[in-house]
């Protein structure tokens, strides 16, 4: 048996998002979030709902785990107003300088791709995603947004797909 060489999923990496596409398949077209504050992107599991059977004393007689639910958060550092507008409907006026903020609510579903830097290393894509904005400012970090992409199954069922990290997931 062949032994696999590890390559970790560590350190720099991208997010690319698009509107989920017809019949919930993977965007055609991803634009990256924007810069990525340092060590603030995970993918966590949260678990499913459990279903529990019990018979008379309360002994478990039967137990079912629900689908885990998948989550990706990031920190994107001073996102530019044209990906905000995009977002969350926000009005751009280019020639001021300004944008119009009624509401951080995203509408729609959105596909994203994170892409880790190493070559090999393992990334994700997900075709649809419910994703929230929560802007924030500090002293500290200046003006940042916290993304959170909860990872929807699709029409068939696709959760994610995983792959490797070839030179031109980075062109």
């Amino acid at each position: 048996m062949p032994q696999n060489t590890i390559i970790m999923s560590w350190s720099k990496c991208k997010i690319e998002i698009g509107k989920t596409g017809d019949s919930d398949e993977m965007a055609t077209s991803l634009s990256s979030i924007g810069t990525i504050k340092d060590k603030s992107t995970a993918l966590s599991t949260e678990d499913g709902e459990v279903l529990e059977a019990r018979a008379t004393g309360g002994v478990v007689v039967a137990t079912e785990e629900g689908e885990h639910v998948y989550t990706v958060t990031t920190r994107v550092m001073e996102m530019d107003f044209e990906t905000e507008a995009g977002l969350t409907g926000a009005t751009l006026d280019a020639e001021k300088k300004e944008l119009t903020v009624k509401t951080n609510i995203v509408s729609g579903d959105y596909s994203m791709k994170l892409t880790p830097k190493n070559m090999g290393a393992i990334g994700i894509k997900a075709p649809k995603c419910h994703v929230s904005f929560k802007p924030g400012s500090s002293e500290e970090e200046g003006s940042f947004v916290d993304v959170t992409f909860k990872i929807l199954a699709t029409a068939d069922g696709v959760l994610y797909k995983k792959f490797k990290v070839a030179a031109s997931d980075w062109s």
